[in-house]
C-alpha cells in the first residue's frame, strides 16, 4: 500500500471525525486554499480544486480551469452557515504509534515555544499527523443543501472533468468539499509495511504571532524505516494547508429495481410515469475498509434487479 494511502487510512480509523487526512496539504501553485465549496478530487494524497460550487462563474478563482457547462451556484437558505473552530498543536497518531519521548502538545499552551518528539511503531503500519501551530476549522451547517446540489449536478460536473483530461474515470472520485482543517504547517509521518523497528525523532520551534513562524528541525539518523512529509519552514506562514477535508461524493448503482428511486435522469418506467428524485445521504468514515450496509444491499439489488440508476450520496469524514 503507499505511503499516502497508509496516512489516511490509519489516521481515519483514529479520527474519523476529521475526515480525510491529505498526505499532500499544499494548495501549490495551481489553486487557491481549500474553501469550502470547493468541488475537486484527491490524487495521492493532494486535493485538486476544480471549482467552487458557491461561486459564480466569473469568478476570479475560476479563471484557469473554469466551470462546467450550465454552471449555477449553490446558495444555501442560510446567508451564514458557516461553523468554525479550531485544532490545538498535538500529535495525532493512529493506533498502534506511541509517542516515546517528548510531544508537540506543549505547544498547546501558546504560540511560542519549542519541542522535540520520537515516535515509535508496534505494527506493520502506522500515521502520525503532528501539528505545531493551530488548525483553523470550518464547516456548513448546511449540509443537506450541499448533499441533494452535488447529487444534482454530478452528470454535468463528471463531463467538465472529462473535458479537462483530468484522467478521473468515476464520478465517485469529484468530491464537493463542506469542511476542512488549515494549518500554516505539519509533518506527516507514514510506517509503511515490513519497516521493522521503525522509528522517527524531530524538533520544532514556533515563534512570531500567533505562531506565524514555523522552523522544523532533523537529521537522517533520526529516521528509520518511516516515510516523512514535512510542512513549510519559514517565517509569516499563511494558513493555507489543509491537513482534513471533509465533503460529499456519489455514488452510481446501475441496474436497480424500478421501485428505488433514482436521483437523476433514469429511463422512465414502463408505464411512461417518470420516477420522482431521490438520494440517499450515508456517513461513512473516510479512508477504512468499512463498509456500508446500505450500499452492500445497494449493490445486491443491482447485481439481481432490472435496469435502473440511483445516485447516492457518500459522507467524505464525520463531523
Amino acid at each position: 500500500m503507499a505511503h499516502f494511502d497508509i496516512f489516511r487510512e490509519e489516521l481515519a480509523i483514529k479520527y474519523p471525525a476529521y475526515g480525510h487526512a491529505l498526505w499532500e496539504p499544499s494548495p501549490g501553485k495551481l489553486y487557491d486554499a481549500i474553501e469550502v465549496g470547493d468541488v475537486g478530487y484527491i490524487r495521492e494524497g493532494k486535493f485538486h480544486r476544480l471549482f467552487n460550487a458557491l461561486l459564480p462563474g466569473d469568478h476570479d478563482s475560476h479563471r484557469n480551469f473554469g466551470v462546467p457547462e450550465y454552471h449555477e451556484p449553490l446558495k444555501p437558505k442560510m446567508s451564514k452557515h458557516i461553523d468554525s473552530g479550531t485544532l490545538s498543536p498535538n500529535d495525532l497518531c493512529s493506533g498502534a504509534v506511541t509517542v516515546t519521548s517528548g510531544g508537540l502538545d506543549v505547544l498547546a499552551t501558546g504560540p511560542v515555544g519549542a519541542a522535540q518528539v520520537s515516535f515509535s511503531c508496534s505494527r506493520r503500519q502506522g500515521a502520525i499527523l503532528s501539528l505545531p501551530v493551530q488548525a483553523q476549522r470550518q464547516d456548513t451547517v448546511a449540509r443537506g443543501e450541499f448533499g441533494r446540489w452535488i447529487v444534482k449536478h454530478i452528470n454535468l460536473w463528471f463531463a467538465f472533468t472529462q473535458e479537462l483530461g483530468l484522467g478521473l474515470n468515476r464520478m465517485e472520485d469529484i468530491i464537493l468539499v463542506t469542511g476542512f482543517h488549515r494549518a500554516r504547517s505539519w509533518a506527516n509521518i507514514a510506517f509503511s509495511e515490513g519497516s521493522g523497528g521503525a522509528r522517527v525523532s524531530f524538533g520544532v520551534r514556533v515563534s512570531g504571532t500567533s505562531g506565524t513562524n514555523v522552523e522544523w528541525k532533523y537529521s537522517r539518523e533520526d529516521i528509520q524505516g518511516v516515510v516523512l512529509n514535512l510542512g513549510p519552514s519559514g517565517q509569516n506562514l499563511p494558513e493555507d494547508q489543509c491537513i482534513f477535508v471533509r465533503g460529499f461524493r456519489v455514488t452510481r448503482f446501475i441496474r436497480i429495481l424500478p421501485r428505488l428511486r433514482g436521483a437523476a435522469g433514469p429511463a422512465p418506467l414502463p408505464d411512461g410515469h417518470e420516477p420522482e428524485p431521490d438520494a440517499q445521504l450515508v456517513s461513512v468514515p473516510a479512508g477504512t475498509n468499512y463498509q456500508d450496509p446500505l450500499r452492500t444491499l445497494l449493490e445486491y439489488i443491482a447485481e439481481v434487479g432490472t435496469p435502473w440508476e440511483i445516485f447516492c450520496a457518500t459522507v467524505v469524514g464525520m463531523n
